[in-house]
């Protein structure tokens, strides 16, 4: 088996700080390897993780766009390895470790003793090249995860955007809803965010929907519905310009702009005209974000 360029961070979000890890990495003469746990740390280690910012299906599509190779290990089964243990076994003996790249707070073994000094004195040892790379910011701060998550239950979708270098999205499965979107000339494809991804601010947004070749202007509310009494919590999108039956298909909706709070309206003729002005606005925002970040 031929050496491979490892990539090592947490990579739970693929965003701009992630990217340029995996970025150096494949600058090397070895072929890239991105090296991933099959569950957040925190999960195994304190029984819950933060939300994801990434469905399967955004997950997959950002690894084929990008051509990465990535690789899965168990956190459960290295957690105890101490930094030694964890080169020797994991990156030198299974991976193949050519190159290593990884961020400069960057930390490994049991309670994450080890960091990216240990790293080097172990890659020296071994004559394999170690690339740090240095942390990515904005506006002053640096881009982390947690960060991205505050923004997007915040609904400041356009800084969570900046910092992924995409609009955050999510890909799931079309559900049948209540059919009152239809009644109103506006059908909408109803989705279930499950648990485990990170939730929006409550409200309408201006959003895309990328069907086939073709990505379409949208409207995306996100929340309750309270003018049809609706109980559970829901991501229902109307598509300007589609017309088709998405059921049981998976659908990606890209969140561009926060537009406003849900509101409960006194009829349906009110909600419909509602609709009809965050079409207006999200079209606009849709072709003004189309070219940067679609």
């Amino acid at each position: 088996m031929g050496r491979n360029s490892i990539a090592l961070g947490a990579f739970d979000g693929f965003h701009k700080g992630h990217m340029a890890v995996i970025e150096k990495a494949r600058e090397s003469n070895f072929p890239l390897l991105v090296l991933l746990f099959n569950e957040h740390p925190l999960k195994v280690l304190k029984g819950n993780a933060p939300p994801g910012l990434m469905t399967d299906g955004v997950f997959k599509r950002i690894c084929m766009e990008n051509g990465l190779n990535c690789r899965f290990i168990d956190f459960s089964e290295i957690r105890n390895m101490s930094p030694q243990s964890f080169f020797d076994e994991i990156l030198i003996k299974e991976l193949n470790a050519g190159e290593i790249s990884c961020g400069e707070n960057y930390t490994f073994g049991k309670n994450g003793s080890g960091n990216c000094e240990t790293l080097r004195l172990l890659c020296e040892k071994s004559g394999i090249r170690l690339n740090t790379v240095k942390t990515v910011k904005y506006k002053g701060e640096a881009i982390s995860s947690t960060r991205i998550r505050r923004l997007i239950e915040n609904g400041e979708m356009r800084d969570a955007a900046q910092m992924l270098s995409r609009p955050f999205s999510y890909s799931l499965e079309v559900i049948s809803g209540d059919k009152i979107g239809r009644k109103l000339n506006f059908p909408t494809a109803n989705q279930i965010i499950p648990d485990d991804l990170v939730q929006m601010k409550h409200g309408v947004y201006a959003s895309a929907v990328k069907i086939g070749a073709k990505t379409y202007p949208a409207v995306t509310n996100f929340g309750h519905r309270p003018t049809v009494d609706g109980q559970n919590v829901r991501s229902e999108t109307y598509i300007e310009g589609f017309s088709g039956n998405l059921y049981g298909k998976e659908v990606e909706i890209f969140i561009l702009e926060y537009l406003r709070p849900e509101k409960k309206f006194g009829d349906t003729d009110e909600l419909s005209a509602a609709i009809s002005r965050d079409c207006k606005k999200s079209v606009g925002i849709f072709y003004n974000a189309l070219e940067k970040l679609l």
